[in-house]
């Protein structure tokens, strides 16, 4: 198992409460299609022939894309900080997800995330304080994981779920049966939008 550490502000939108409302990371470069399905050659074709970047931010964008898709595997851990918290999720899986768009504001490759707890930044040690204060998009922590130091703050957040970046709020089994009843009646909106939005949100919480 890994930890990982991903920039929440991209392109000049913070998007860590949309990471931690809707339970996914993401990283920015839409447009450039399924990266699992296509080779890194053409990656880099695309990012050429759609962003026209240079040779030094080609390698560093392309370093970036193949940690996001390869590196990072199911189970790892990952953080996400605001101004006052570090958050910390399991990964997911890779998955690409254009229903928003491919504008430069959109962020089609994803990973879902399920959400285990948050940490004062004061209380992180100086290990995990100089993975935050790396520059990269993303970064991987080079020791054992055990020396992050996280598990004793996990324990106490492990019957919360994150509701945004200021609380934590425990669900109850009938709260969450309410959510997915509501959910199953979305399935049969007349909007589609909300159709498609309905089905992965149910797909998301049964995905094992």
């Amino acid at each position: 198992m890994n930890l990982f550490h991903i920039q929440s502000t991209l392109r000049g939108i913070n998007w860590t409460a949309s990471f931690l409302e809707n339970n996914f990371i993401g990283i920015a470069w839409p447009g450039i299609g399924d990266l699992e399905h296509e080779p890194p050659e053409e990656w880099k074709h695309q990012l050429i022939q759609r962003y026209g970047i240079g040779e030094t931010e080609l390698t560093q964008v392309l370093e970036t894309l193949h940690m996001f898709v390869y590196i990072m595997q199911d189970g790892d851990y990952l953080l996400v900080d605001d101004a006052e918290w570090a958050y910390v999720g399991d990964l997911g899986d890779y998955f690409y997800d254009d229903s928003y768009g491919t504008g430069e504001e959109s962020l089609c490759h994803r990973r879902g995330v399920t959400w285990l707890g948050r940490i004062p930044l004061m209380e992180l040690n100086d290990k995990v304080q100089a993975l935050r204060n790396q520059h990269s998009i993303i970064a991987k922590f080079e020791h054992p994981i055990s020396q992050a130091q996280l598990d004793p703050w996990l324990s106490v957040n492990s019957e919360t779920t994150i509701e945004d970046s200021h609380s934590s709020v425990r669900v109850d089994e009938d709260t969450v049966k309410e959510a997915l009843d509501v959910l199953k009646e979305a399935l049969h909106s007349e909007d589609a939008d909300l159709r498609v939005r309905a089905a992965a949100a149910i797909l998301q919480y049964v995905k094992p």
